[in-house]
């Protein structure tokens, strides 16, 4: 199970606004505008953003971005590569809108939204210390910046650096001793330090000062989690996400402890949202991919899939997953040794024989192995089913004589056989032609059996008669032979 404890929220913001002609439609320009000006592919990439598709409702991120990148490349300035970031992280290139927000904040640094926006994708690239380089250095330009104080806090807690995020905490309380963020945020540090008594005691304080922080009720659900306690730390995230349906953290967790007992439902509900507030977060696809599994939809896993390796070809386990989807539920064993062949060549050499996908390789083998004999078996009992059919459908239509030939008998012979045996010879070819006329041919091999015990006994009865019994009427449409003359 994964858990995101929160460490800040950055938004994400579009620059500028359409000033398109015709009350605010899509304008139109030539090639050789977009060509030279950069304000023609600002506004076009714009545009873009702003007007899906009118029949799917879809939007082209990925013409956007290379407007915006156009005009970027064209001197369009800080906005420019702000826009061209977070449209590349619309489209989970989150190596691209890094190098874009660094442009952005670089040509700009008092462009705060850039310096956020950048440090939340190093962080989420695992660059915890040059997110913590990149606010310390804010801090030091804008010591009054409190909102970027508290996520130099933050990024402190997630590169280790406990006590230095302490005496940040410290320094922020001086001055602003009601700030309900730094108390979250020193929620987080000591749940980092495993000490949950004072995680929940901060977080506590933190909804003193602030009760709709849907931040600290994710911290504080997280700390829940932590010391077994599943039915509070559920309520806490459900209520941070009731404050704010698109935080990430909260979606995330109460994400995974959704999929951990099975409610795929409200997983894939939970995923849904985190990917919506995060596009390029690969581990909020990974968890929507699984609960789209877990509801049966193995097409859409399978696409979830496959976008998450052309995103990283070195997450490994889309590989996995991916393969577990085809060889466990799709029963496509091809399709999932070739998501494990793919696995082996991104590593390019580097992993050892004895590494786990050669035994979840030979796992696929047995399975598909199985799987045939399972399909052989299954075969085999169809083909005994249909021999076992066409044996009954030719029971049957030999059974309608014998009912004929039989009753024929024994109403020429009634007058010196046992009333009792008549009646019950009657019944069971009353039986007979009932299965007959009903065509049920699974029931006749147990009419045959009747039958077959019933004729000869009938048979031997009017031999014993005086005169051996009357001869049995001729079948319709024969003629009897006539006697031979005295």
């Amino acid at each position: 199970m994964r858990i995101t404890i929160l460490t800040f929220v950055a938004s994400l913001a579009l620059v500028g606004c359409p000033k398109g002609g015709g009350g605010g439609g899509v304008q139109n320009f030539s090639e050789e505008e977009l060509a030279k000006n950069p304000a023609a592919n600002f506004q076009n990439g714009l545009d873009l953003l702003t007007h899906p598709d009118k029949k799917t409702g879809a939007v082209d991120y990925t013409m956007a971005y290379d407007r915006f990148n156009a005009s970027a490349n064209l001197g369009g300035g800080a906005k420019a590569h702000f826009n061209a970031g977070w449209t590349a992280e619309q489209l989970g290139h989150t190596s691209d809108a890094e190098t874009h927000y660094r442009k952005a904040y670089e040509e700009d640094p008092s462009y705060e939204a850039a310096m956020f926006s950048l440090a939340r994708v190093l962080e989420e690239e695992g660059k915890s210390t040059e997110a913590v380089t990149l606010y310390q250095q804010n801090a030091e330009k804008n010591p009054e910046s409190w909102e970027a104080r508290n996520d130099y806090i933050a990024a402190l807690v997630k590169a280790g650096r406990y006590d230095d995020a302490m005496a940040e905490g410290q320094e922020i309380l001086r001055h602003k001793p009601d700030s309900a963020d730094v108390y979250r945020n020193l929620s987080a540090l000591y749940y980092a330090k495993q000490n949950y008594g004072m995680s929940q005691l901060t977080a506590e304080k933190s909804l003193l000062l602030n009760a709709g922080d849907p931040g600290t009720y994710n911290n504080m659900g997280v700390t829940y989690l932590i010391q077994g306690d599943e039915a509070a730390a559920i309520e806490k995230f459900k209520t941070a996400i009731k404050l704010q349906s698109t935080n990430f953290e909260a979606n995330m967790n109460l994400g995974w402890v959704a999929l951990n007992s099975g409610d795929y439902i409200l997983a894939k509900t939970c995923f849904d949202a985190a990917t919506q507030a995060n596009p390029s977060s690969i581990e909020a696809k990974l968890g929507l991919a699984v609960a789209t599994r877990g509801t049966g939809d193995f097409k859409a896993a399978g696409a979830l899939y496959d976008e998450i390796i052309k995103q990283d070809p070195q997450f490994d386990e889309a590989y996995f997953n991916a393969a577990i989807l085809y060889s466990r539920y799709v029963k496509d064993f091809a399709k999932a040794m070739k998501y494990l062949q793919a696995f082996v060549d991104s590593k390019a050499g580097t992993i050892p024989p004895t590494h786990v996908v050669f035994a979840e390789m030979e796992k696929v083998r047995q399975l598909q192995a199985a799987e045939d004999e399972k399909k052989r078996i299954e075969a085999e009992k169809k083909r005994a089913e249909e021999e076992r059919q066409r044996r009954n459908e030719e029971l049957l239509n030999n059974m309608a004589s014998t009912i004929t030939t039989t009753k024929g008998k024994l109403d020429a012979n009634a007058s010196c056989l046992d009333p009792g045996s008549v009646e019950e010879i009657g019944m069971i070819l009353e039986q007979a032609q009932m299965v007959v006329d009903a065509k049920d041919v699974d029931m006749a091999p147990d009419i045959q059996q009747l039958l077959d015990a019933y004729v000869p006994a009938l048979d031997e009865a009017i031999a014993g008669c005086g005169g051996g019994g009357a001869p049995a009427p001729a079948p319709e449409g024969e003629t009897p032979e006539e006697p031979a003359p005295e």
